[in-house]
């Protein structure tokens, strides 16, 4: 999953489960483990979820491209 713009949150719809319950990055999908920091609460199908993403920051990709 690509990172998200920093000003603008996640859309949930496009989250995956394990995004939604802050097992995994909201912004790079990378496992948060026990650091993590929260960007915010949104609602979505009517239920609220907290967002959580790496901290400080997301590390930067170091997938090999080919």
């Amino acid at each position: 999953m690509s990172g998200w713009p920093k000003n603008s949150p996640p859309e949930p719809s496009r989250l995956t489960p394990r995004q939604q319950m802050a097992i995994d990055c909201a912004r790079c999908g990378r496992e948060l483990g026990a650091r993590g920091r929260v960007l915010g609460e949104v609602r979505y199908g009517g239920f609220p979820f907290k967002l959580w993403a790496c901290a400080p920051a997301c590390p930067p990709r170091t997938d090999a491209t080919t």
